[in-house]
């Protein structure tokens, strides 16, 4: 009796240390399970927060990029210059409208575009700013200017005649000589009117693009105007 009593003891006994030791076991499995969840969503919080930040970053970062020109305040002079490499004339590349126009049409606007056009702008530019633009190589600071389209409005697919001309413009600017843009800007101008004297007596001088030279060019003088009092207001 007293050989089975203390049997049925120590029975009882092994069975109470088992069970603890699978209590213990499944308790440190929970707590690595929960520890391992907690450090989940540590990381989880962490990359999604880092996540967010470096886009908050990123965005505001290429707005100030955008639209601040306080890297011109104080400058005496700012170099310009004028592409008409990728422009648009009613719609279609330059080359291509060209090819559809009179030998004469085509000598007259390529005369415009290195006299009138460009004179109107930059003396328009130069009268509503506070620095000198101009060929000014030596300058820190440099403005392309890309003439991105020129578009007689409403009168189908022809150029030349009376009529609203619109010009639009994409402004880079950079370091001198470097292509890193540090702001970008869009520009348009327009201009309304009929040919006039003026445009007649441009006709013999523009192998007969009067009317179109002196509407599109009222419309850059109207684009470098407009220019001008960006950059005035965005470096007082």
């Amino acid at each position: 009796m007293e050989k089975g009593f203390f049997k049925t003891i120590n029975d009882a006994t092994q069975c109470r240390a088992m069970e603890a030791d699978t209590i213990s076991k499944n308790g440190a499995s929970s707590k690595s399970r929960m520890s391992r969840g907690k450090i989940s969503r540590s990381w989880c919080t962490v990359f999604v927060f880092g996540l967010v930040a470096f886009f908050y970053t990123s965005c505001g970062t290429m707005k100030v990029a955008e639209n601040s020109l306080d890297f011109l305040k104080g400058q005496p002079q700012l170099h310009v210059v004028i592409s008409f490499e990728d422009v648009l004339l009613q719609g279609k590349p330059e080359k291509t409208y060209l090819e559809l126009e009179q030998p004469q049409w085509v000598e007259g606007w390529e005369t415009a575009k290195a006299t009138v056009f460009t004179d109107n702008f930059m003396g328009h530019l130069n009268n509503n700013v506070r620095m000198q633009c101009g060929n000014f190589p030596e300058a820190p600071y440099q403005a392309t200017v890309y003439v991105l389209s020129v578009e007689r409005a409403g009168f189908g697919s022809h150029l030349e005649g009376p009529g609203r001309r619109d010009v639009t413009c994409e402004v880079v600017f950079t370091k001198t000589g470097d292509s890193y843009p540090l702001a970008t800007l869009r520009v348009s101008g327009s201009s309304q009117g009929n040919t006039s004297s003026s445009s007649n007596s441009l006709s013999g001088i523009l192998g007969g693009a009067g009317s179109n030279t002196y509407l599109t060019g009222r419309a850059f003088g109207y684009m470098g105007q407009n220019l001008g009092k960006t950059i005035a207001r965005k470096t007082k």
